[in-house]
């Protein structure tokens, strides 16, 4: 019983051995930041061992929302999914400190917290590794460009204004539950078109080259309650 506590308990100490081999330093583990933005930080790796590491990484959780996009980047290179599946070697000598790891994050349209974890291990022992969380705050963007926000859309300003052919509107549909759409009027208030926003959509383009030439407003309707209206100008 003994014996076999000993051993268990130097297998413990020798994989806490191997996991300190790597460590993060001076990184910045913790991102502020705005919707519509992206965002990076460098996580900077120390080798802490007496031995030569060949270093591997991986994304191994992440809690996003479903407009933004994670990844990570190899000496600015953005591009690789998987660095074991790729021909890149990162070799780090004893004490030495690489800073070529760096993630991204898309922020999307809707303010919150999101993580992102990653595993950066020795290719060949994946005992020596360690996990770094990044922490993004996504904070809500200044209004302008914005016509309208909440738990159920948000809607941008029409561009270009005046329009001349087609009038754009980018949106993002949180509660597909609840139905959104947007009407065109004119100045008499008559209403000119009606579009549904659809939930597997970001973006209405209206074509206008049959407009007459003039003021228009357009007006997000929710659940047919009008939340928000502002002018639109189409010229030829």
């Amino acid at each position: 019983m003994k014996t076999f506590f000993y051993i268990s308990l130097f297998t413990l100490a020798s994989s806490l051995c191997w996991s300190q081999s790597l460590k993060i330093v001076d990184s910045n583990l913790h991102v502020d930041s705005e919707v519509g933005t992206s965002t990076s930080t460098t996580i900077k790796v120390q080798n802490t061992s007496n031995h030569t590491i060949m270093l591997g990484i991986e994304k191994i959780e992440e809690s996003i929302r479903s407009s933004q996009v994670s990844a990570f980047c190899i000496n600015n290179d953005c591009s690789k999914k998987n660095i074991v599946s790729s021909n890149t070697i990162i070799k780090l000598f004893p004490g030495q400190i690489f800073e070529g790891f760096s993630t991204t994050l898309e922020t999307g349209l809707v303010p919150g917290n999101s993580s992102v974890t990653f595993l950066i291990y020795n290719l060949s022992n994946t005992n020596e590794s360690v996990e770094v969380e990044i922490n993004y705050s996504i904070k809500e963007k200044a209004k302008e460009g914005l016509l309208y926000a909440s738990d159920v859309v948000e809607l941008s300003d029409v561009f270009p204004n005046p329009a001349t052919e087609k009038a754009i509107f980018n949106y993002n549909y949180l509660d597909p539950a609840r139905e959104a759409k947007l009407v065109i009027h004119n100045v008499l208030g008559s209403v000119i078109s009606e579009f549904k926003l659809s939930p597997y959509e970001t973006r209405l383009s209206i074509p206008v080259i049959s407009y007459n030439p003039g003021v228009y407003f357009y007006t997000l309707y929710i659940e047919n309650e009008g939340v928000a209206t502002k002018k639109m100008v189409v010229r030829k």
